[in-house]
């Protein structure tokens, strides 16, 4: 028994050895190095430009379903770099550190009524093109900070949509029909959505409505950032 109690200790002494002799580099401004094994760097975390906590549901475009929306950060330059790597550079590590950085972000008490998240799915030939699914990570992360559970077979993609970024609302919702399945009992459960950027609201409305329609409770939509300024769709969630 004394020496399980001793491993953590040593794990933990082991990992900041480790950090010294091999310095980390961040992935996002990939400049220096910093003794830490966060993908992040500290300066870069400190541009960040945080967000009110407060339910966003009305900015969006599309928000049937959706009865409340969070988001930790504006996406700038410093999210949008980060998040660039996690989509399409295979730095899968990011999404935990981000989701992580999400959940220390959120008052607790926002979400504390929710009975598990679940990740936006990705479709198979999505998956089997970019090895991971980001969404996955992040909500790996976050329901780690804040102690819920995540849920990744809950809902799966049976439909592969295309890219949204330069369709209009109409088109969007159309894209987004008949997209997802439910594989799992949620009547009376509220459940959050866990996604990387939330945009017009499409992606996650059309799963929202699916919940809802299985007797899902309350729907509350968490992504790390948002941009503030939606005068385009220059990136689109979930594709």
């Amino acid at each position: 028994m004394a020496i399980l109690t001793i491993v953590p200790n040593l794990t933990t002494v082991g990992n900041a050895f480790i950090s010294l002799l091999f310095p980390n580099q961040c992935l996002v401004c990939k400049e220096g190095e910093f003794f830490s094994q966060d993908p992040i760097c500290l300066d870069c975390i400190q541009h960040m430009t945080p967000l009110p906590i407060e339910n966003r549901v009305q900015e969006l475009t599309v928000n049937d379903g959706i009865d409340i929306a969070f988001s930790g950060w504006d996406f700038g330059d410093e999210l949008r770099t980060a998040i660039h790597s996690l989509k399409y550079e295979e730095r899968a590590r990011i999404g935990f550190f981000l989701g992580k950085l999400l959940g220390d972000q959120l008052h607790k008490n926002t979400i504390q009524k929710l009975d598990y998240l679940i990740p936006v799915p990705l479709h198979p030939v999505k998956f089997r093109d970019r090895g991971f699914n980001q969404a996955r990570w992040i909500a790996d992360g976050l329901g780690k900070a804040v102690q819920k559970p995540v849920r990744t077979k809950l809902m799966k993609r049976i439909k592969h949509t295309i890219s949204q970024t330069t369709l209009d609302k109409k088109e969007r919702l159309n894209n987004m029909k008949k997209a997802f399945k439910i594989n799992q009992d949620v009547t009376d459960k509220n459940i959050g959505i866990v996604d990387d950027v939330l945009t017009t609201g499409s992606t996650i409305s059309s799963m929202a409505s699916k919940l809802k329609d299985a007797g899902a409770k309350i729907i509350v939509a968490i992504t790390v950032a948002t941009p503030l300024e939606k005068k385009d769709d220059t990136y689109a969630e979930s594709v």
